[in-house]
Order: structure tokens, then sequence, then C-alpha cells
């Protein structure tokens, strides 16, 4: 594992891929809000309210790909789903 971090955070950014699939204005969001603590070398952690020095682009692809995991599977599903209703 690159960062040791609670797994919350992890199935937190898969969550907003998966509903960023549906919400694409979520996606924005969320894009702007990672680049902004990219710029301003600060990471913020939500379930522990804390806001941290440092940030790196590894860090913020790294997450950022978590999300990329949580958009596909949601159009995994998405598109499974809708080829299982035009089977016999």
């Amino acid at each position: 594992m690159i960062y040791d971090k609670p797994i919350i955070y992890t199935l937190s950014h898969v969550m907003i891929g998966f509903v960023g699939y549906f919400y694409i204005e979520l996606l924005i969001l969320f894009l702007i809000y990672q680049f902004s603590q990219l710029i301003m070398n600060k990471r913020f952690f939500l379930f522990e309210f804390k806001l941290k020095e440092g940030n790196s682009l590894q860090h913020t692809l790294y997450k950022l790909g978590e999300t990329v995991v949580g958009f596909v599977l949601a159009a995994f599903i998405h598109i499974f789903s809708s080829v299982i209703r035009f089977l016999p």
C-alpha cells in the first residue's frame, strides 16, 4: 500500500467515483477540491477533522485513481444491468 490511511478514506473516494458516474457535478467538485489541496500543499482529513501540511502529485493521483475505480465500477454495473434487461 502506498499510503497507510484508514480504509474509510479509500471507500469515500471510491464512493465519490461511483456516485459521480450518475452526477458528474460531484466529480467536477471533487477534482477542484483535490487540486486545490495540491496547490495549497495541504490535506484535509474529513473523518479526523484535521488539516495537515504536505501533499504531492503522486498522492493526489492515487486518490483520483481510487475515484476512477468507483466510476468504472458504476459504469460496469450500469452497462451490465442494461444488457440483462434485453436477455430473454
